[in-house]
């Protein structure tokens, strides 16, 4: 999530990329690799008043304008202002680390969050989650609080949601349909978690979708 400070009038840009996306695959393994691997990069803080910083800002917005403005080859810019991006974290001289117990922890992490959208339209206890990586109940928990802030059951729901999203843009579905299809086994239980995520109903979020399309 995202809050603006005081009416500061800032702007939230989510860009989800596959680290596949960056580069092509002979740069990949010495180029992006290693930053991905690495324990000590959760996140990177860009400050606009040095160079890098802003150089990495102006990219991030103009791919933000290529999305908006869809011109002839956007795709092939995006992929250019990714490449930037990219190239100016590792001129920045950022030195990857490599923690072994941390390592072992993220890919614990990511096993249990593949088993997750794997299968998030079905039942799923947190004794299912668990399970996925071997660990115990508390343990599962434990890893979910430390790394993503959150409980293994509520990310299951924000995962059905975001996932409903989709369903939902599509003219000819319905509330009722997309919410068993996503996991959920009761209409009334996915509209109230709907409602207090997006703070909106399902069928007010269809409504808004269909008539930006025909704008």
């Amino acid at each position: 999530m995202a809050e603006g400070k005081d009416q500061s009038g800032c702007v939230y840009v989510c860009l989800n990329v596959s680290p596949h996306f960056l580069l092509s695959q002979e740069l990949y393994a010495i180029y992006v690799s290693p930053y991905i691997q690495a324990t000590n990069l959760p996140c990177v803080l860009v400050e606009a008043h040095a160079v890098w910083g802003e150089n990495r800002l102006n990219a991030i917005l103009k791919i933000k304008q290529l999305i908006e403005e869809k011109t002839d080859y956007f795709e092939i810019g995006i992929t250019m202002q990714l490449t930037l991006i990219w190239k100016n974290l590792i001129l920045n001289g950022f030195q990857p680390e490599y923690v072994q117990t941390e390592m072992v922890k993220c890919e614990r992490m990511k096993q249990m969050l593949s088993w997750i959208h794997l299968h998030y339209d079905r039942k799923i206890m947190l004794d299912d989650i668990a399970r996925a990586r071997q660990l115990s109940r508390s343990e599962c928990c434990r890893y979910f609080k430390r790394i993503l802030k959150t409980t293994p059951l509520h990310y299951v729901m924000d995962y059905r949601i975001e996932k409903s999203l989709v369903l939902l843009q599509e003219a000819e579905s319905n509330v009722t349909e997309d919410a068993y299809q996503v996991g959920f086994n009761s209409t009334s239980y996915f509209i109230e978690k709907f409602r207090k995520s997006m703070n909106m109903t399902p069928l007010a979020y269809k409504k808004d979708k269909m008539n930006d399309e025909l704008k």
